[in-house]
């Protein structure tokens, strides 16, 4: 795969807690970016630091600047969370991506990165690679099928496991609803997590690899159990540790990434429990 860099123009759909600092990263690389909020607010701030941004936003119908966000690009990164959680409203999401696909073809933007999540697997106490079945009551099952099946589309898609840096650590939460009385099941159950960073450096090495037509799951090495990592966690932090029970563990249960290192050559950044906790 070619490492030679090309120079992308890239529409950014979703500029929220990885939008924003990947618009920010490509920005800073060279790459001419657009992005995208469905608030007002949120798109000034954008510009305020010197990125091209725009309101628009998918519900009944495409709102919004299309426009100026797709003209011209030849790459969409496509950040858009799902709506209501893991089983819920699947049709909604879907059909945002219906009407996003809709808004490339209009505007001939020829490439898509689809991010969606390591949630899209049928609940296992198996590993996990990208060829293990999947669930389709999962809100980004449909929504990821009609991204890869789109006619004159090549689309790679990034099934990122759980997202975490300095602001975004799930240890607080685990702590403090601990400190109110709460103890958490599957304390055997691994972890499976990414940092931010990493997150932007794999969408980056997409890029460059112009590497298309795949499906990757995205998450570190780090597989502690979640007892010992929110617990160790804590006290990096310290703060109370958070209390588990071992009920509904599902020990094996790994999410590989071995594909994404083999396919991109990646190294993960933050990769142990020390990086991985940032205060």
């Amino acid at each position: 795969m070619s490492t030679i860099k090309i120079n992308h123009n890239i529409a950014i759909i979703g500029a929220g807690w990885l939008g924003q600092p990947l618009a920010s990263h490509l920005s800073n690389q060279g790459y001419n970016v657009t992005a995208s909020s469905t608030k007002v607010d949120k798109a000034q701030q954008l510009q305020a630091q010197g990125i091209q941004a725009v309101v628009a936003s998918l519900s009944q119908q495409a709102e919004g600047d299309w426009q100026f966000l797709l003209n011209n690009k030849d790459v969409a990164i496509c950040l858009l969370p799902p709506n209501h959680g893991n089983h819920a409203n699947t049709v909604g999401y879907a059909q945002q991506i219906n009407l996003l696909v809709e808004q490339l073809k209009k505007f001939a933007v020829r490439k898509l990165i689809f991010i969606s999540s390591t949630s899209v697997y049928q609940k296992t106490d198996n590993l996990l690679n990208e060829d293990s079945p999947l669930n389709p009551s999962a809100s980004v099952y449909a929504a990821e099928q009609i991204a890869l099946t789109a006619n004159n589309i090549e689309t790679t898609v990034i099934r990122f496991s759980g997202l975490i840096n300095a602001d975004r650590n799930p240890t607080r939460t685990l702590s403090r609803r601990s400190s109110e009385g709460h103890v958490y099941n599957a304390a055997l159950t691994p972890v499976n997590l990414i940092h931010q960073q990493d997150c932007i450096a794999i969408i980056e090495q997409v890029l460059l690899q112009d590497c298309w037509g795949q499906v990757f799951n995205a998450c570190s090495d780090v597989h502690l159990s979640r007892q010992e990592f929110y617990q160790r966690s804590a006290a990096i932090l310290t703060i109370p540790m958070p209390q588990f029970s071992e009920l509904d563990s599902q020990a094996n249960c790994i999410i590989s990434n071995t594909k994404l290192k083999h396919e991109l050559g990646y190294t993960f950044q933050y990769n142990d429990i020390e990086q991985l906790t940032v205060k």
